[in-house]
């Protein structure tokens, strides 16, 4: 059997990471590779693929996007023969072209038990992963070009749903009365007013020596170990990969509550803390805690959670549950 993972995308994305991520895991298992681009994954070139289409070996296909499913329906329409998979990964409200193509899908996938309810066709839940072999504690990092050597980070795309500028505004009083501080924003800009905004947020508070915008990076697991905690202020997460790795190397986290993962996986006060998106306030009297040295979590403990629960392993092995090459449940 093959499982090829279709991929149409130049840009680096949370799905891209969640199919580089489970991949070699699911390997373990089956032949697994991308037919696509803007991905660092095995490859199946275009003539291999159409014989495995057009062919009488076991295929299955798995889309993440509405173009992919697209395109797999087109192949079908020719004659090809194959199941096809298809993962929702987004929980905002599906458009009436999404639903329709995912109902035409054998198998339909949701990352949550909330998106599976949420979404108007019957679905079965793969939970992403994250390989805590890789993202675990680690001794502490300095960021080149950074002076302060306690740093708050925010990690994902610069545009308004992922709230940069509400960690930005919650914590300028704090940062221009702790000096040994800094805010570090990561992620690759997609609204350049947006940048400006936050730029005029640190000037006006006259903290704009403590703010820094880096580029995105392909890892980030040294933002992870230079960083005494990871803020995600998003009003909107298909998943929310960056939580569940800044938790598997043991950092206290701070997500808005009841938005992609978040609240599955935070224990509020206990592993981690919750607010309500835009609760600048709620987010400052936290960010506070955390700076006054108020908080004494285990960063083991911390992780034992994701270790247990969200490791990408269960991930693959459960998909290759669905996929119907197991039969057992990890």
């Amino acid at each position: 059997m093959l499982v090829v993972h279709l991929h149409f995308h130049s840009r680096t994305t949370g799905i891209t990471k969640s199919i580089e991520s489970i991949l070699p895991f699911l390997g373990k298992y089956v032949n697994a590779k991308v037919f696509g681009y803007g991905i660092d994954a095995e490859k199946i070139g275009l003539q291999a693929f159409l014989r495995q289409v057009f062919g009488k070996d076991s295929l299955i296909i798995h889309a993440h996007r509405n173009n992919e499913i697209i395109f797999a329906l087109f192949l079908r329409s020719l004659g090809g023969k194959f199941r096809l998979f298809a993962t929702r990964h987004s929980e905002t409200k599906p458009s009436g072209l999404t639903v329709y193509l995912m109902r035409k899908a054998d198998i339909a996938i949701a990352l949550t038990s909330s998106m599976a309810k949420d979404l108007p066709v019957k679905s079965k839940v793969v939970r992403h992963g994250v390989n805590t072999s890789v993202f675990k504690p680690g001794e502490k990092k300095l960021i080149p070009g950074v002076q302060q050597e306690n740093l708050v980070s925010v990690i994902g795309r610069i545009r308004p749903t992922k709230g940069q500028a509400d960690v930005l505004t919650a914590i300028a009083p704090l940062l221009k009365s702790n000096p040994g501080w800094g805010l570090v924003i990561i992620g690759k800009i997609d609204d350049r007013s947006y940048v400006r905004s936050i730029i005029a947020i640190a000037e006006q508070n006259k903290v704009l020596s403590q703010v820094h915008l880096v580029p995105s990076v392909k890892n980030t697991l040294d933002f992870y170990h230079a960083s005494r905690a990871v803020v995600i202020a998003s009003a909107s997460e298909g998943f929310s990969l960056v939580c569940l790795e800044a938790l598997s190397c043991g950092i206290v986290t701070v997500a808005t509550q009841q938005v992609g993962v978040h609240s599955e996986v935070l224990d509020n006060g206990k592993n981690g803390y919750l607010f309500r998106y835009g609760d600048t306030e709620k987010l400052r009297s936290i960010l506070s805690m955390i700076i006054n040295d108020k908080v004494q979590f285990n960063a083991e403990e911390i992780r034992q959670a994701i270790v247990d629960n969200w490791d990408i392993s269960k991930s693959a092995h459960e998909l290759a549950r669905i996929y119907g090459i197991l039969t057992e449940k990890p």
